[in-house]
């Protein structure tokens, strides 16, 4: 069964699409790992508008301690 890493900046959570379970993790901007759930949940997650869809490659200081909407940019990142 296929997994997806949800992550947390302390306000909200999300995924990063781009990354690998471990890569996404940066400790210096607060982003860690809040739970492993699998690919059904994260979906049901995303409908219910607890969990962002994160795409992109870059700077996770934009990503640190604030809130997203869908389909706003921050820094490299789109969010979905």
């Amino acid at each position: 069964m296929k997994t997806a890493t949800i992550y947390t900046n302390g306000k909200i959570k999300f995924t990063l699409e781009n990354y690998g379970k471990t890569a996404g993790v940066c400790e210096v901007h607060g982003i860690a790992i809040h739970s492993v759930v699998s690919q059904l949940k994260k979906r049901a997650m995303h409908v219910s508008g607890e969990v962002h869809y994160v795409f992109g490659i870059g700077n996770r200081l934009a990503l640190s301690r604030q809130s997203f909407k869908r389909g706003q940019e921050v820094g490299s990142f789109t969010i979905g």
